[in-house]
């Protein structure tokens, strides 16, 4: 609760010193922003942790192969990476770019999948 209050701070913080340099300073009311952005990132990454853990342990506990959590943590990562940099486009007002963005992170995702949906095939096949 305490690392939600923290990060909401950042993001107020951020949100008002935008607004306030936006009117003389664009470019730095932007780069302010992209800052903040990355602060609270980070700030998220930390408690990522024990989620990488948890996930661990339902493989284990389900006996589904964990070789199968590092494309699922990629798939994930690259998701939240997509997005995270498309929004920042969306700020800049360069919507073109953030859309070629959100293609690209849908491609990477569906290839680094494939393995994912074999494994799964093979899964139903072998109890059929």
């Amino acid at each position: 609760m305490i690392d939600l209050l923290k990060i909401l701070a950042v993001a107020l913080i951020t949100v008002f010193a935008h607004m306030i340099l936006k009117q003389t300073k664009p470019e730095i009311a932007m780069i302010l922003s992209i800052a903040g952005s990355v602060l609270i990132v980070i700030m998220v990454v930390d408690s990522l942790s024990s989620v990488i853990s948890s996930f661990y342990e339902i493989f284990e506990r389900t006996g589904v192969d964990t070789s199968l959590l590092t494309p699922l943590l990629k798939i994930i990562a690259i998701g939240y990476i997509t997005e995270f940099g498309a929004n920042i486009c969306y700020d800049a007002g360069a919507s073109s770019v953030a859309d070629k963005i959100l293609f690209a992170g849908k491609v990477v995702i569906l290839l680094i999948s494939l393995p994912i949906i074999k494994t799964v095939i093979d899964m139903v096949v072998a109890i059929l």
